[in-house]
């Protein structure tokens, strides 16, 4: 789960998941807060279709992308879904690791 847009919240979260996904594991990657502006397509830097790809899902939060700015539909790159705070509690129910990247940085 990834809460900051940082630089260094960005580096920790693309890194974590890339070693995950490299070791064969399951990785599903929840933005909320000004994290869900890290989706948005960027034409100077990789972005996170490669984990699309890779087969990890791209949850954003909904409530977050609200008050965000962001656009919900259009304003995000291929295979982002909209997600609740209610399924992260069933993922973190499902699933036997959770990380959370970031912290109040405004």
């Amino acid at each position: 789960m990834a809460s900051s847009d940082s630089e260094e919240a960005e580096y920790t979260l693309t890194g974590l998941a890339d070693a995950a996904l490299s070791r064969g594991h399951e990785v599903t990657l929840f933005f909320s807060d000004r994290s869900v502006r890290l989706l948005v397509p960027r034409d100077d830097e990789e972005d996170y279709t490669e984990f699309h790809s890779r087969g990890s899902r791209l949850l954003v939060c909904r409530t977050s992308v609200t008050t965000s700015g962001v656009p919900s539909s259009g304003g995000f790159i291929k295979g982002v879904e909209m997600s609740s705070l209610g399924e992260l509690v069933d993922l973190m129910d499902d699933h036997d690791r959770m990380i959370f990247v970031g912290g109040d940085d405004r």
